[in-house]
């Protein structure tokens, strides 16, 4: 399991857009990925748990990965989210 502490750069959090990027990075490996935001823990099953997490933007929030590629998992998220996954911040 590892830790890691990202900014959310996007100026209005995790909205459909980004949460959608997000889910779909998630599906692509088999580790879990669990956000927390201002203290809560929510495990990430799709768009709706990304959305319901109710992300702000500019704020940290904790990613913790857990399985056997998540390794690649953490860099993909590291990736995406230094990014702005893809949008202008």
């Amino acid at each position: 399991m590892i830790r890691q502490s990202v900014r959310v750069v996007n100026s209005t959090g995790l909205h459909a857009r980004p949460a959608a990027t997000l889910a779909k990075i998630v599906k692509q490996y088999q580790a879990t990925l669990i956000l927390i935001n201002n203290g809560k823990e929510i495990p990430i099953k799709g768009m709706m748990s990304i959305l319901g997490a109710g992300v702000k933007g500019n704020t940290m929030v904790d990613l913790i990965c857990d399985g056997q590629d998540e390794q690649q998992l953490m860099g993909a998220l590291k990736s995406a989210f230094a990014n702005g996954f893809g949008e202008s911040a």
